[in-house]
C-alpha cells in the first residue's frame, strides 16, 4: 500500500459533496500514512448563474480557512484547500493569472505543509490541472490522471478540453479510468491505462446484523413516515443523488402503476423532484449518513439504478451497484453501456430499457428471484471483487512501480 508520500489531490468535487470515489480514496490514502492535500473542484468551465451557490460555498470555505493559511484539516494527514482560481479555458490573460499568481498559492500551501517530491493525483483534465501538474513536477515525484467521465463530450469547449486532456495524459505516469470506453480513448495518448470501477467497503455494507458495524443504541434506522407502513407491497429503493441523470418520469409512471408498492428514494435533492412529491407511495427521505445507508438498503426488496440514457451516463459506473450487491439485494438498472459490460462479466443483475412497462417487468422478475443464503453470497462475492482494500492496493502497486522506475 502506498505510504509515506506527499500527495496533491486535485478533485472534481467539493470535500463536503455527496460521498464518492474522490473522498473515499483521499481518506484511505491519508489513513495509510500519506499526507494528502485535497484541492476542491477548480471547475471544467466558466461558471454561470446555476453555480452561484457553489461559488458562495467556495468563498465561505476560503474565508474560513484564511486564519489557517488556506487549508483546513478534516482528518489526520488530510487537508482540504479551497483555492480561488480563474475558470479554465478562458483568455490568455486568465491563464497567465492562474499560472503566475493563483496556482502558485497552492504550491506555497503544499510547502507550508512540508510537502516535497509530490505525487499529483488529478481528476480534472483542464488547462489549470495541467499547469498544476507542471508546477509540482520533479524527478522524484509522479502524476496520475484518474478519469471518471468523458469530459470533452460534456464540455461546451470540446476541442480545448480534448487538447488539455491529451496534454495531461501524456504528462501522466499512470492513468486510471472506471470503464473500458474511457480506457480505450485515453490509451491513444498513454499506454499505462488501468481500469478501476468504484469500490465498496464490504465491512460497511453487510447483509445482516451480525457484522461489526451495528447501530448504536437508539440509532436504529426507521422510515419516518406512516405511509410506508400503509403499503402492503414490496419496498423498491434507490440510494444516491437525486440529480438530472435520474429518470424521474420513469419513477413517477411506475409509482402510479404500482400504488401498493413503496418507492423509497434516499439522497440529496440536486434537481427538482416535484414529479414525485405528493404521491402516497413515494418516500423522499433526503440525504443520510454514508454509514447508515446499509440499514436502509437492507429494507429494500429490490434496488434500482434508474438513470436516463445520455452522453454522461454512457461512462458512469454507479458506486451504488456494488453497495447494493454487498448487502445481497437484487438490482434492476437501466441498460447503460457500463451496466451491460458489468452484467456480461457477472450476470448478477437485471438490465432493462428505461420504459415503465419494461422496468416494472424487470422489478417483478427480480422479486421472484431466490433470496437464499447462496444467492446472497453470490452477489456479495461479485461486490468483493471491487473491495476498496483490493482496489487501493492494486492502484498503489502501479504507482509504486512508476516511482521505483523513476528513481532508477
Amino acid at each position: 500500500m502506498l505510504t509515506g508520500r506527499d500527495i496533491v489531490y486535485i478533485s472534481s468535487i467539493e470535500w463536503t459533496f455527496l460521498w464518492q470515489v474522490h473522498q473515499e480514496i483521499a481518506l484511505r490514502l491519508a489513513r495509510a500514512g500519506n499526507r494528502v492535500l485535497y484541492i476542491e473542484n477548480m471547475g471544467v468551465r466558466s461558471p454561470g448563474l446555476k453555480d452561484a451557490s457553489r461559488i458562495v460555498s467556495r468563498l465561505k470555505h476560503w474565508a474560513g480557512s484564511f486564519m489557517s493559511r488556506g487549508v483546513r484539516e478534516v482528518a489526520p494527514n488530510l487537508y482540504v484547500c479551497s483555492p480561488l482560481v480563474m475558470p479554465p479555458f478562458g483568455s490568455s490573460i486568465r491563464r497567465r493569472m492562474n499560472r503566475h499568481f493563483l496556482l502558485p498559492a497552492i504550491g506555497r500551501t503544499a510547502r507550508r505543509l512540508g510537502m516535497r517530491d509530490v505525487l499529483v493525483w488529478t481528476y480534472l483534465p483542464t488547462d489549470s490541472a495541467v499547469d498544476l501538474v507542471k508546477l509540482f513536477w520533479n524527478s522524484r515525484g509522479a502524476s496520475i490522471y484518474h478519469c471518471l467521465a468523458d469530459f470533452p463530450a460534456l464540455s461546451a469547449t470540446p476541442d480545448e478540453l480534448t487538447q488539455s486532456e491529451k496534454d495531461l495524459a501524456q504528462l501522466s505516469d499512470q492513468v486510471f479510468t472506471n470503464c473500458s470506453r474511457l480506457s480505450e480513448r485515453l490509451f491513444q495518448w498513454n499506454d499505462n491505462v488501468s481500469i478501476f470501477p468504484p469500490g465498496v467497503d464490504l465491512a460497511a455494507f453487510p447483509p445482516d446484523e451480525s457484522l461489526e458495524q451495528r447501530v448504536r443504541s437508539g440509532d436504529s434506522v426507521q422510515f419516518d413516515s406512516s405511509k410506508h407502513a400503509a403499503q402492503s407491497g414490496p419496498v423498491i429503493g434507490y440510494v444516491g443523488g437525486l440529480h438530472r441523470h435520474v429518470d424521474f418520469d420513469l419513477l413517477a409512471e411506475m409509482a402510479d402503476a404500482r400504488p401498493n408498492w413503496s418507492w423509497v428514494l434516499i439522497g440529496p435533492f440536486q434537481t427538482s423532484v416535484e414529479k414525485l412529491r405528493g404521491k402516497d407511495n413515494v418516500l423522499l427521505l433526503g440525504p443520510k449518513l454514508h454509514d447508515q445507508l446499509v440499514f436502509y438498503v437492507r429494507s429494500f426488496d429490490v434496488c434500482l439504478v434508474p438513470y436516463v440514457k445520455s452522453v454522461y451516463t454512457e461512462t458512469v459506473v454507479p458506486a451504488k451497484l456494488n453497495e447494493y450487491l454487498a448487502v445481497g439485494k437484487p438490482v434492476v438498472a437501466t441498460d447503460l453501456p457500463t451496466i451491460r459490460e458489468f452484467n456480461d462479466r457477472h450476470n448478477v443483475l437485471i438490465a432493462t430499457e428505461n420504459r415503465a412497462d419494461k422496468f416494472l417487468q424487470a422489478i417483478e422478475d427480480a422479486l421472484r428471484l431466490p433470496n437464499d443464503s447462496e444467492t446472497i453470497e453470490r452477489r456479495r462475492q461479485v461486490a468483493a471483487l471491487c473491495d476498496w482494500n483490493l482496489q487501493l492496493h492494486a492502484m498503489s502497486d502501479l504507482v509504486e512501480q512508476k516511482l521505483r522506475h523513476k528513481r532508477y
